[in-house]
């Protein structure tokens, strides 16, 4: 079941505290220079992957963990909605190795007529 629409969407305090600390730091960039385009100042780190994206966030740059390390994502008009964990896979994808294709002829012992 989803999340009931009268309790809003969640975001860990944390989270809300180092953007908010992110604004207060460089005003000229929240202010002006995420809406033309410039990247953010510095990256976010967080733990928090079922916190969800707010309006607020776009143009800033999160470290997300996978469990492993942190994956760097910056946040676009698209993902707000989203949670932070749907753009940090857990899971490598596994790639299987292809199988060599023998494509030369058998050579033919010409005394034996048995493939050499």
């Amino acid at each position: 079941m989803p999340r009931s629409t009268w309790k809003g969407p969640y975001v860990a305090v944390s989270l809300l505290q180092e953007v908010v600390a992110l604004a207060r730091k460089h005003p000229n960039w929240w202010n002006k220079g995420r809406y033309i385009g410039q990247k953010a100042p510095e990256v976010i780190n967080t733990y928090s992957r079922a916190s969800v994206i707010l309006p607020d966030f776009i143009a800033c740059r999160f470290g997300v963990h996978n469990g492993k390390s942190f994956v760097g994502m910056e946040v676009q008009e698209a993902m707000v909605g989203h949670r932070l964990g749907e753009f940090a896979p857990t899971k490598a994808t596994v790639q299987h190795k292809a199988k060599e294709v023998n494509t030369q002829k058998k050579k033919i012992n010409p005394k034996t007529g048995k493939a050499a």
